[in-house]
């Protein structure tokens, strides 16, 4: 069973480590029971690399549930997939 969480219900801009771990903790809040989240970026513009390390590279490595994010901007997709990235050599998930 999924769950889509809409990041952009929280802003269309993110920045810092603390942001990341506060959205991550309201994420795993609403996860439990569901095995797969789905981010959904839509009208996200920017997100910094340590806001997409806390939030989107944790999820993915130390979390029980699989990952997807949807509708990245161009942008956001490259700092997301360098975050996931440099926390696993197997940057399948998002």
């Amino acid at each position: 069973m999924a769950l889509t969480f809409q990041v952009n219900d929280f802003g269309r801009t993110f920045a810092t480590r603390e942001r990341g771990d506060e959205l991550r903790r309201q994420l795993l809040e609403q996860a439990e029971g569901h095995d797969v989240v789905i981010l959904d970026f839509d009208g996200v513009t920017n997100v910094s690399y340590s806001f997409a390390d806390e939030f989107v590279g944790r999820l993915c490595v130390d979390e029980p549930v699989r990952v997807e994010c949807r509708n990245l901007a161009t942008r956001v997709q490259s700092i997301v997939d360098r975050a996931i990235a440099r926390r696993t050599e197997d940057a399948v998930a998002c």
